[in-house]
């Protein structure tokens, strides 16, 4: 059974499209944690390597522990070399460089802090860590997707599959028109929509188009890595259910154990008691005779 770990199963449609391809490459910009909510992880798991883009430490550690055999960049993608401040959210997954990201966020109440990461493009990460087929570059940059579009030579660098958070952050509006238009003047067509990305493939890929014919179901034989974790820490508080019976039977026993001492006890008290009393009863008569 296929895990899915990506948050609108991407994985899946992903997979569906490429299980046929052994040892395949992967990018993912804007790769986030290593597990949680991840395109790639079933992939890894797999034999997949690719190259995991990701600014933030925390999740660059994770990545280092959890992706050892991907390339890992600590960068944000763009359409230029250099440097540039990073909004990090204490929303796990908000980090952004898009100014009208950030203030929207502001807007709503969260907070952030800014830090320096460096800038790179696209087409010089390829150039530098590529020897081979890219069978999908996956890029979710919380509103900053256009300009790492604008950084990437679709033309001389041919992933098989695109696949792009198409909407502005935390809603349902579209922000695909800054730059769909540079994949498709490179023969890259639309095939598919999820409410979060949309999905391109190459014009050389087009076999592929009709894996995406229907979203992901009972065919697909895929199973959400939340319903597992739940499940399994399910069997865990069963498991600590039984214990605790256990011990409650236990604790029971005991009870009895010492509610019978008890008894045993009170019954010993009443024989000294009447014993005591016999014996004044018998002095008190004596006393009365004397007098």
């Amino acid at each position: 059974m296929f895990i899915s770990y990506a948050q609108n199963h991407e994985d899946v449609m992903l997979w569906r499209a490429l299980k046929g391809v052994n040892n395949g490459f992967y990018i993912d910009v804007g790769a986030n944690d290593p597990i949680i909510d991840s395109v790639t992880k079933a992939f890894y798991d797999r034999g997949w390597i690719g190259i995991n883009i990701e600014p933030l430490d925390m999740h660059i550690s994770d990545l280092e522990v959890h992706r050892e055999k991907d390339v890992n960049l600590k960068c944000v993608v763009g359409d230029t070399n250099g440097e540039v401040d990073i909004w990090k959210c204490n929303v796990r997954g908000w980090a952004t460089i898009c100014r009208d990201v950030i203030a929207q966020h502001e807007a709503d109440g969260y907070e952030g802090e800014f830090h320096k990461v460096p800038m790179l493009t696209l087409s010089d990460i390829w150039n530098e860590h590529v020897y081979g087929e890219v069978h999908f570059l996956k890029i979710d940059v919380e509103g900053f997707e256009s300009s790492v579009v604008k950084g990437m030579d679709f033309i001389r660098f041919r992933p098989w599959i695109v696949l792009i958070e198409s909407v502005f952050p935390n809603t349902q509006t579209e922000n695909s028109g800054g730059w769909e238009n540079v994949l498709i003047k490179a023969d890259y067509s639309l095939i598919y929509c999820d409410g979060l990305n949309r999905f391109y493939i190459a014009k050389e890929h087009s076999e592929l188009c009709e894996k995406f014919r229907y979203p992901p179901n009972v065919f697909d034989d895929y199973m959400d890595f939340d319903r597992i974790v739940l499940e399994e820490n399910l069997k865990v508080a069963e498991g600590n259910l039984k214990v605790a019976e256990g011990n409650l039977k236990v604790a029971e026993g005991n009870l009895k154990v010492a509610e019978g001492k008890v008894e045993r006890l009170e019954a010993s008290l009443d024989r000294i008691k009447n014993s005591v009393l016999a014996k004044m009863a018998v002095k008190l008569g004596l006393l009365k005779g004397i007098l």
